[in-house]
């Protein structure tokens, strides 16, 4: 049981880093809402930031409920 909750603290860990790599800070939205190339995007220029930032905060519930 230790070895499975061990894995998969492991695999939820490096899962959030790599969302958190991906996300663009703050600064990033005031060049898609003038036009920048992230904004033809498949999920658009906001959809990515609420699709990384609730994948985030799910696998941070995850991480901390095991």
């Amino acid at each position: 049981m230790f070895t499975f909750i061990l894995a998969l603290h492991i695999i939820v860990a490096i899962a959030m880093i790599g969302l958190i790599l991906i996300q663009h800070g703050k600064g990033a939205d005031a060049g898609a809402s003038f036009g920048a190339g992230s904004s033809g995007t498949v999920f658009g220029a906001a959809g990515t930031a609420n699709f990384l930032t609730r994948a985030t905060a799910v696998l941070t519930v995850i991480f901390f409920y095991y």
